[in-house]
């Protein structure tokens, strides 16, 4: 599956799409799952204390709150998937226009996979 580079923001961003909360990119493209659908809708492209952003080979429906299951990498401390509800908030093709970007806020996520999230991206960032 291609997926840009997280070193590079090869498409225009509008302001309207810029964020204050700081987006993390990952060593790890980890794969999310819709649970209620059980099927794969994408792997994860950067991450942020409020969302994330995943790319996928399908357009997502906007405006709905998703059941999500995002699969660690085996190395992790607990290698139990993450389980968490989040809205999808914009969709447009990825750079590759086989490819979606999908933008996601998170609707309800309990305090210890919010924590476990967090752990994740100071392991697995990128950036500093």
């Amino acid at each position: 599956m291609y997926v840009k580079s997280p070193f590079t923001d090869e498409r225009v961003i509008s302001p309207a799409e810029k964020r204050t909360l700081e987006r993390r990119h990952l060593m790890y493209y980890l794969r999310v799952w819709d649970t209620q659908a059980d099927k794969l809708i994408g792997h994860l492209a950067d991450v942020s204390s409020d969302g994330f952003l995943i790319v996928g080979e399908s357009q997502i429906e906007l405006d709905k709150e998703f059941h999500l299951k995002m699969m660690l990498p085996a190395t992790a401390d607990s290698a139990e998937p993450l389980e968490f509800k989040a809205n999808s908030c914009w969709s447009s093709n990825d750079v590759n226009k086989l490819f979606y970007d999908t933008g996601f806020q998170f609707t309800d996520i309990s305090n210890e996979t919010r924590e476990r999230l967090n752990a994740i991206i100071e392991e697995y960032s990128l950036s500093g």
